[in-house]
C-alpha cells in the first residue's frame, strides 16, 4: 500500500509539496544522460521512517523555520553544482567496505593519450563505449527489451595497463567507478554491491581468475553427511554467485562492467560468452610500437636542453630516441610498468636512459641474443 500511496503522489508531482523529504542522488536507470543531469537530486516524501537499505549510511538532518521547504531545496541544490564544479575532470573512485560503497578518493582523470595501449586496439574500444552510452543505442535495447548492460574483458601479464586504462576510460566517459577485487569478496557481498550500483557507472572486477569454479560445479551434487548440516558460508566468490550477479534476474543494468585478469586461460567459458563478454582486449608486454609510445611519452614534452643531465652527450630528436630506444629493448620482455620504471630512472636525461638501457638489459634478464627486429616508423 505504501508503494502504491507514493506512486499515485509522484504521478501527480504532489511529492514537491512535502514540508519533510529524503534527499538522495538520483540512482534510477537514465538518470544521467549528459553533464547537466549528472547526479541529479531525487527528493522524496518523508514521514519519519527510513527504508531499511540506509540505516548503515551516513545521515545528516537539515532543519529550517517556517513552513516552507524551498530555501532547503535551494541550499541542496547549491551544494550540489559546488561538488559538481570541484570534480569537474576528475574521477571519483568507489571501493567497499563489506556491503556498503565507500568513496575512497577523487583523483585528476588521466587522458586515454598517456595510456599505453595499440591506438588501433584503444580507438575502437572507448568508441564502442562511448556509443553504448548514448542516449539513442539506450532506446534502441529499450524497445527490444534487451538488458541494457555492456562488458568488457581485458586481460594480459601484470603491469600492462589494464587497470591504469579502466579508471582512464571512466575519467574519458564522466563516469564514477565502482572496483571489486574478486578474492576480496563472497557471494552476497558481491550481490549486496552490485544490487547497491548507481545507474551509469563502471565497474572494475579486477582478478576475476580468483573465482572458484570448481565449487560452483561440485556444490550442487554435494550433500551433507548424516546428522550433519550443509553449512551457509562460502569463502570467495562462486562461478555460479558471479554469473547470477551479472545476467541473473535481479541483475544490475544501466552499467559498464570491465573484468581484468593475468590468467584467461584459467576463465571457465560459461563466464566469457558473448553477452556477457562483450569485447575482449589483449595487454600486451612491451614490443617496439609500444616502446616507442612509452619514450616518446616520457620525454616529448623535454623541448629544451635546459632539463638534460650536464655530463650526457648532445640529444638527438626524441623521436629519433624513441627509435633507437625501441631496437635496443628485447621484445616480449617486459611489461609496460617496467620500462616506465626504468626510465623515471633517468626522467631529466633520455641520453643516459639509452646508453644504460643494454646495461640494464642484462642485469635484469641476461644478455640479450640476437633477434630479426621488424622497422618501425615513427608515430
Amino acid at each position: 500500500m505504501h508503494d502504491m500511496l507514493t506512486s499515485w503522489i509522484s504521478s501527480r508531482g504532489l511529492e514537491s509539496t512535502a514540508r519533510s523529504f529524503l534527499a538522495k542522488v538520483d540512482t534510477a536507470p537514465g538518470a544521467t544522460m549528459n553533464d547537466t543531469d549528472k547526479k541529479l537530486l531525487k527528493l522524496l516524501p518523508h514521514q519519519g521512517q527510513e527504508d531499511y537499505r540506509y540505516f548503515d549510511q551516513e545521515k545528516i538532518t537539515l532543519t529550517s523555520l517556517g513552513r516552507s521547504s524551498y530555501i532547503l531545496k535551494d541550499f541542496l541544490q547549491e551544494c550540489r553544482s559546488e561538488y559538481l564544479n570541484k570534480i569537474r575532470d576528475k574521477i571519483t573512485i568507489f571501493g567497499h567496505r563489506g556491503v556498503q560503497w565507500k568513496r575512497d578518493r577523487v583523483k585528476e582523470a588521466r587522458p586515454l593519450s598517456t595510456v599505453i595501449l595499440r591506438e588501433s586496439e584503444k580507438a575502437p574500444l572507448v568508441a564502442d563505449m562511448k556509443d553504448f552510452l548514448n542516449a539513442r543505442t539506450r532506446r534502441w535495447y529499450a524497445q527490444r527489451s534487451i538488458p541494457y548492460r555492456r562488458g568488457y574483458l581485458l586481460h594480459g601479464p601484470p603491469g600492462t595497463g589494464k587497470s591504469s586504462f579502466s579508471l582512464s576510460v571512466a575519467g574519458e566517459l564522466g563516469l564514477d567507478i565502482y572496483t571489486v577485487s574478486i578474492p576480496a569478496v563472497d557471494d552476497q557481498s558481491l550481490k549486496s554491491l552490485f544490487q547497491e550500483l548507481p545507474a551509469n557507472c563502471v565497474v572494475l572486477l579486477e582478478d576475476i581468475d580468483a573465482v572458484d569454479s570448481a565449487h560452483s560445479r561440485d556444490s550442487m551434487a554435494a550433500t551433507p553427511a548424516s546428522g550433519q548440516e550443509l553449512s551457509t558460508v562460502t569463502k570467495g566468490v562462486s562461478l555460479s554467485g558471479l554469473l547470477n550477479v551479472l545476467d541473473g534476474v535481479a541483475s544490475q543494468e544501466d552499467r559498464i562492467l570491465i573484468m581484468t585478469t593475468n590468467h584467461v586461460s584459467a576463465l571457465d567459458a560459461a563466464l566469457i560468452r558473448p553477452g556477457r563478454v562483450d569485447r575482449t582486449v589483449r595487454f600486451q608486454l612491451v614490443d617496439q610500437d609500444v616502446a616507442m609510445q612509452i619514450f616518446h611519452y616520457m620525454f616529448a614534452q623535454q623541448g629544451d636542453a635546459s632539463n638534460q643531465d650536464p655530463h650526457s652527450q648532445p640529444r638527438l630528436g626524441v623521436e629519433s630516441q624513441a627509435r633507437e630506444f625501441a631496437r635496443k629493448i628485447p621484445e616480449g620482455r617486459y611489461s609496460p610498468a617496467q620500462v616506465m620504471s626504468y626510465l623515471l630512472q633517468h626522467r631529466n636525461a633520455p641520453d643516459v636512459a639509452l646508453s644504460n638501457l643494454e646495461r640494464w638489459v642484462e642485469s635484469t634478464n641476461g644478455p640479450i641474443a640476437p633477434v630479426q627486429r621488424r622497422s618501425v616508423s615513427a608515430p
